[in-house]
């Protein structure tokens, strides 16, 4: 008795699940029997509905194989799911009963909860519950508004894949690519390849690699490329854009051009606020500026710029172990600030400057340039000047403060104010030396190729001349002198690249 009713369990389960497979009649105004190709057929007509599990079919006509298990409907055809959210509507239906698979066209629209895909051509599979359209298709949701040649959409996963010219658009946002997956809850956008997005301000987003997109935050992720607004393009391995705050970020290998400054930094990170226009960039950071042939070079462990000529603030300032590098000076100090809107700087807390054979000391330095040039500097305390002459011997000037004044990027003149003391070394015709040691309360010394040529005393005058023979080792030195060419910075020291210096020597040519 167990087999026999083993068996009869088993054919009603066999057959309720072969009648759920079956496309069957619900209703229709007028059913005809046919056949075509050998095949029974009914036509129906007016106010069709069709059923298959959860599926139910609406159309003004409709031709049922009962053999292949298979339908084809006209007009005003709809397929909706008494148990998913699945309504889908065309003109025109072929549907195969045996695999769940309706091939939908002309004004196709699939409604998933708030999410509607419009296309001509879709291939919809209820078991998979997987939708592509080919030869163009469009995605609205709440937000967004997704267009492309080829796709599919998920059901199951309220998600879509976009194929071949991918456009997203919104209010705020608008993208360009050729691979783009979207989750139509979060409003997430990902990318593979090449893509360009630009914001409502008209700010740029470009990559050939990968894209993140939140439209509902307003945030972008962007690999390997760039962000571009009206005065700035960064670079960088990743860079993020939070169009919420107007703020940007980049990490790893970060280039960030200004535009309107023909400035450039470098570094592994860089944070930029759009509303204040401010930028740092640290680790590894600094800054090249053309200047008409020639280049700044600012390095520093951390580099902030100022660009607002609304509120007259314009500068770059650096912090921690900066140097500066241009082909005619070299510098190093704790800090360094950089007012663009009068060609300015200022260097803090022990500064070095070489220029040619000399250097440059006091507590704090500010440097005037004109025509891209050193033309003054402002010594402030503690103030030292050392040249080196042909001879190997060191001209120096030290006192409380001074002004140095330069002619073609050569020191022409030194004026001391405030215990002013110098050593310097003349040679008369015969070149026999001598060694001219004073001290005054202020001076002025002047230059021509590094060699004093003329020196003015004021006040107060302690000096002797001492002829080479009688000159000894002690005498020759000022107290606190000290000679830091090894600091002197190097350009590949600045920018770790060994061939930047033929690349700028090539430039000024």
């Amino acid at each position: 008795m167990i087999r026999p009713l083993f068996l009869l369990i088993f054919l009603l389960t066999a057959t309720l699940a072969s009648a759920q497979k079956r496309v069957r009649i619900d209703t229709a105004g007028y059913l005809y029997q046919g056949s075509r190709n050998g095949e029974p057929l009914q036509r129906l007509i007016n106010s069709v509905k069709l059923t298959q599990g959860n599926t139910i079919i609406y159309c003004d006509s409709a031709y049922l194989y009962t053999q292949s298990n298979k339908a084809i409907a006209y007009g005003n055809v709809r397929i909706i799911d008494t148990v998913d959210s699945l309504d889908l509507s065309g003109d025109y239906m072929e549907y195969t009963g045996s695999n769940g698979m309706a091939k939908m066209r002309k004004n196709v629209v699939l409604k998933d909860d708030s999410t509607n895909l419009y296309t001509d051509f879709l291939d919809y599979d209820r078991n998979t519950q997987t939708g592509y359209y080919y030869n163009g298709g469009k995605l609205v949701d709440s937000t967004n508004v997704l267009k492309s040649n080829r796709g599919y959409y998920y059901s199951e996963t309220k998600s879509a894949l976009f194929l071949d010219s991918v456009n997203l658009t919104n209010a705020d946002f608008t993208l360009d690519t050729d691979s783009l997956e979207y989750t139509t809850v979060e409003k997430v956008a990902i990318t593979k390849g090449r893509t360009l997005a630009v914001s409502a301000d008209g700010d740029s987003l470009s990559t050939n690699v990968g894209f993140l997109y939140k439209s509902q935050e307003k945030y972008s992720e962007v690999y390997f490329g760039w962000i571009k607004t009206e005065e700035y393009r960064i670079y960088g391995d990743k860079l993020i854009a939070d169009d919420s705050i107007k703020y940007y970020q980049g990490d790893m290998n970060v280039k960030m051009e200004s535009f309107s400054d023909s400035l450039t930094a470098f570094g592994d990170h860089v944070r930029y606020n759009k509303i204040e226009n401010t930028a740092i960039v640290y680790d590894n950071a600094y800054i090249r500026k053309i200047m008409k042939g020639d280049s700044l070079f600012i390095k520093g462990d951390t580099l902030k710029s100022v660009q607002n000529e609304e509120i007259g603030k314009k500068y770059l300032s650096a912090f921690h172990n900066v140097q500066l590098y241009k082909s005619d000076f070299q510098g190093a100090a704790d800090s360094l600030s950089y007012n663009m809107m009068d060609s300015t700087i200022y260097m803090y807390q022990s500064p070095l400057i070489w220029n040619a054979d000399s250097q440059i000391s006091a507590d704090s330095i500010k440097i005037q340039l004109a025509n891209n040039r050193i033309s003054k500097m402002f010594l402030n305390q503690s103030s030292f000047v050392i040249s080196q002459d042909s001879a190997a011997n060191f001209n120096q000037v030290k006192g409380r403060n001074m002004v140095v004044d330069f002619d073609e990027g050569l020191i022409s003149k030194t004026d001391v104010f405030g215990n002013g003391e110098s050593i310097y070394f003349a040679f008369d015709k015969n070149g026999a030396v001598t060694m001219n040691k004073l001290s005054c309360s202020n001076m002025a010394l002047y230059f021509e190729q590094n060699v004093v040529t003329e020196l003015r005393t004021y006040r107060e005058v302690d000096g002797r001349l001492i002829p080479g023979p009688q000159i000894v080792q002690p005498d020759r030195r000022l107290k606190g002198f000290k000679w830091l060419l090894d600091q002197k910075p190097t350009l590949e020291g600045i920018t770790g690249n060994p061939k930047q210096m033929e690349i700028e020597k090539i430039k000024q040519r």
